[in-house]
């Protein structure tokens, strides 16, 4: 658009146009929202009825691959753009297209994820709940014609309300979309319509009997020099958790990969699963939700949970199984938590807590929603422990993230700078390398010292 096209705005004027700005979007917003809140709903209903239905059966083993194989089929030759993590397709829609995510990604992310899940696939359900919510937002955006830009943010606004209704954290919802576009930069340009959207979505979500925010029984600690200490031992902690995870997942997906032929490699994957089931636990297939809540409750978690989460929830997204990657999220960090946490002379439950919002710090980049994750679900004196731990594991799990199309922004040190972006078009910032560690022409240290 050039200078002609441009209309001046008094400064007088402005707030009548920002009036009418806000009043449109919370039209928008209102009616997307409420229609996100109604599709993710009905997934999640869905995919706990699948869950009950495939309880005990007995030919599970048989099932698994048959499952894998049949949805990626599904995503395949219906609707390859259900494919990957849910919350990923969300952020590659807005990062690298104008927010369009076609319809029929919706009920053929839900069919496969609930296929894949009821079975024993160990993936998460926020992921595929957000992407529903954003190619639902999206759509009727494409239906009312809006602009390019109002699209995208229509789609962040989904993945705000995919986000907050299955955690039952609003605020955390918003913050969540705004941070995962764009390690260390978050786009605030959304930040009003994310939050009537995630309003209305929540509401609505409530109103057809869906509410299942984070629960914990734990005393809070006295706030002293030795607590911190403890915190900040422990931040370091989940970063590194975080870090292993995401490796792990890169790892088994560039593995996975050799095989060409999509249902191919996800019923091999399923058939890797089977085996680790026979040899450890089914106690880490699907959602995993008793593990964390368990933790969050002070029961005892064994020791290597969270590493065996990791390792089956690699397998699961490296091999192509159709679900989540943030439920993992809070299973591995509340079971980390609760491992290590006899050791600091804390709660286990406290440390589970704790785990939840460093490990989804460092694992999405999201330091800020975390910290809102903590203090919606575990209240506002939790929040103080939730800013030191989720700001450290945010740093210390590098520049690398469980969403592979997440753009790099801003380096998460002063020691680092970053090139400029050869594989970028417009520059604006390079794409995190879904399959390996950042490349070198992305981060580099200069010679002359670290300052």
């Amino acid at each position: 658009m050039n200078k002609a096209e441009h209309s001046a705005v008094s400064r007088f004027q402005e707030p009548l146009v920002l009036i009418a700005y806000t009043l449109r979007w919370v039209a928008l917003a209102t009616v997307s929202g409420a229609a996100a809140g109604a599709g993710i709903v009905l997934f999640l209903k869905f995919l706990s009825w699948g869950i009950e239905l495939a309880h005990g059966f007995s030919l599970w083993w048989v099932a698994l691959p048959v499952t894998g194989l049949v949805s990626s089929l599904l995503i395949k030759h219906v609707s390859p753009e259900a494919y990957g993590h849910g919350t990923e397709a969300v952020i590659r829609a807005v990062n690298e297209g104008e927010g369009r995510i076609p319809f029929l990604a919706a009920p053929i992310k839900a069919i496969t994820t609930v296929l894949c899940i009821s079975f024993g696939a160990s993936a998460g359900k926020e992921g595929p709940s957000a992407q529903i919510g954003a190619v639902i937002a999206s759509d009727i955006g494409g239906v009312l014609r809006v602009s390019a830009s109002d699209r995208r943010t229509l789609a962040m606004s989904g993945l705000a309300a995919g986000f907050a209704v299955v955690t039952g954290a609003p605020v955390a919802g918003v913050l969540f979309a705004l941070e995962a576009l764009r390690m260390g930069q978050p786009d605030y340009s959304a930040l009003m319509p994310a939050m009537v959207s995630t309003l209305s979505s929540v509401t609505v979500a409530r109103w057809m009997g869906y509410s299942h925010p984070l629960h914990a029984s734990f005393a809070l600690p006295a706030a002293d020099g030795s607590l911190f200490f403890k915190l900040g031992l422990l931040a370091l902690f989940f970063g590194m958790v975080a870090w292993l995870y995401i490796e792990a997942e890169h790892v088994a997906a560039h593995s996975f990969h050799r095989i060409h032929n999509l249902p191919v490699r996800t019923f091999v994957g399923g058939i890797v699963l089977v085996l680790l089931a026979l040899v450890f636990s089914r106690e880490y297939m699907g959602l995993g939700v008793e593990i964390y809540e368990g933790a969050l409750m002070g029961e005892p978690v064994h020791g290597a949970a969270f590493l065996l989460k990791i390792l089956f929830v690699a397998v699961t997204l490296g091999s192509g199984f159709s679900g989540g990657a943030m439920t993992p999220v809070f299973v591995i960090g509340a079971a980390a938590g609760s491992a290590v946490g006899k050791y600091f002379m804390l709660e286990p439950a406290f440390v589970a807590a704790l785990g939840i919002v460093g490990v989804l710090a460092g694992a999405a980049n999201t330091p800020l929603a975390a910290v809102a994750l903590g203090v919606e679900s575990f209240g506002a004196g939790f929040g103080l422990y939730a800013i030191i731990v989720a700001g450290i594991a945010y740093v210390v799990s590098g520049h690398r993230s469980i969403n592979e199309t997440q753009l790099l922004g801003a380096p998460k040190a002063s020691w680092f700078v970053v090139d400029p972006c050869e594989t970028c078009e417009d520059g604006r910032g390079a794409h995190l390398n879904g399959t390996a560690p950042v490349n070198s022409y992305l981060l580099n240290v200069p010679r002359r010292g670290i300052h």
